[in-house]
């Protein structure tokens, strides 16, 4: 046990925060230390501060913004917070946290563990934007004291990069689920239906897999009228990869599929599903995966970093193809034309899998040694 420390959480949103880092901020406040929650402002804001942890607002970082001088500021304020609160570590989350506030740490002697939940559109398209990204990641993780990734093809880019050393980086299996609050026992009475329900949770974006989804979706119908396709979640106006509205309304009309509207708890939609399906091009770990095995649901998504590593293929869900409406489609039927008691089985198995290598007292075990480490 070390002494109390005074840690900051810091993330792109306070959504984030909120929905991702609550459980861990616990942990290390029942281990004695203050944590403050650093983020701008949205609607979590005042759910994080009914949960005892104090929030700071950033006003300066745009999530979407590609500007390194205008990103500056936000190393500034970061710097000015930090040292306010005489910090003495910053957990640190997505790639302007992850920068930024390291360039500030370092002039405020604060520790740094910085963690990377996935690789966005920016790192992975090979334009002046992207390139100057990985400059800045250099330069940053050379000076982080840790550095994690949810996955290991992302560990792999970053050291075929030799944008982070290998002694400071750790393999973390994602943000930790709380298999108590995801459990299938919230799921009671069992689904009545006999027709099979599809569920896809996330942005609407391309890159997620939307597209396929939809299609898919509807070449199924044709064969399984019966059969439906469920959407949750909003179109992220601010990224390049977002699906239009008119798109979204067209899926509507033809019946292909069933959209609601991003929610608080998506613990009800889960429990009306048979499967969770994530068609994603790429995670760090993919959350949704996570809640749903958790529930005891299986999943259908891609060979996709990140999605691969979530699932067991055959056992606790079933892994396609990435980018095609085709195999998605095949593996949608797949699932269709299993036996009901192999259906049970795979989330009985995923049930298993998301508490032994996916449950949140694995991953805060692996944070708090590491600031064990740090501060021994």
């Amino acid at each position: 046990m070390t002494r109390p420390l005074h840690i900051g959480i810091v993330a792109n949103t306070a959504f984030n925060i909120y929905n991702f880092r609550l459980g861990l901020i616990k942990a290390l406040q029942a281990d004695g230390h203050h944590v403050v929650a650093i983020a701008p402002e949205d609607g979590y804001v005042s759910l994080i501060k009914e949960n005892g942890i104090a929030f700071i607002a950033v006003k300066h970082l745009a999530r979407k913004g590609t500007n390194p001088l205008h990103d500056m500021r936000l190393a500034n304020e970061l710097r000015s917070i930090y040292r306010a609160n005489q910090l003495d570590l910053v957990l640190q989350y997505t790639i302007k946290p992850n920068i930024y506030g390291t360039l500030a740490a370092q002039l405020t002697g604060t520790k740094t563990i910085c963690t990377v939940t996935g690789l966005g559109f920016t790192f992975l398209n090979d334009t002046i934007a992207s390139k100057v990204a990985r400059k800045l990641y250099k330069l940053a993780f050379s000076l982080a004291d840790n550095v994690l990734f949810q996955n290991e093809d992302d560990i792999r880019i970053f050291q075929d990069n030799q944008l982070v050393s290998a002694a400071k980086v750790t393999l973390v299996p994602g943000s930790g689920i709380d298999t108590d609050h995801f459990h299938p026992g919230f799921c009671t009475p069992e689904k009545q239906s006999d027709s099979l329900r599809f569920l896809m949770i996330g942005r609407l974006l391309k890159d997620k897999g939307i597209y396929e989804y939809a299609g898919a979706a509807r070449q199924v119908r044709q064969q399984f009228p019966d059969a439906t396709f469920h959407l949750l979640g909003d179109i992220d106006t601010d990224n390049p990869s977002a699906i239009r509205p008119e798109e979204l309304q067209a899926w509507i009309d033809s019946g292909d599929i069933i959209y609601h509207p991003h929610t608080k708890d998506t613990r009800p939609f889960i429990c009306a599903a048979d499967a969770v399906v994530l068609p994603s091009y790429r995670e760090g770990m993919p959350r949704v995966i996570l809640e749903a095995m958790a529930m005891g649901k299986p999943a259908i998504t891609t060979n996709a970093p990140g999605c691969k590593d979530a699932v067991a293929d055959g056992e606790t869900g079933i892994i396609v193809e990435v980018a095609s409406t085709e195999a998605l489609k095949n593996g949608l039927l797949q699932f269709l034309q299993m036996p009901v008691a192999d259906r049970k089985k795979m989330g009985e198995k995923a049930r298993e899998r998301a508490e032994a290598v996916f449950s949140a007292k694995h991953i805060h075990k692996i944070y708090r040694n590491l600031i064990r480490n740090l501060f021994a």
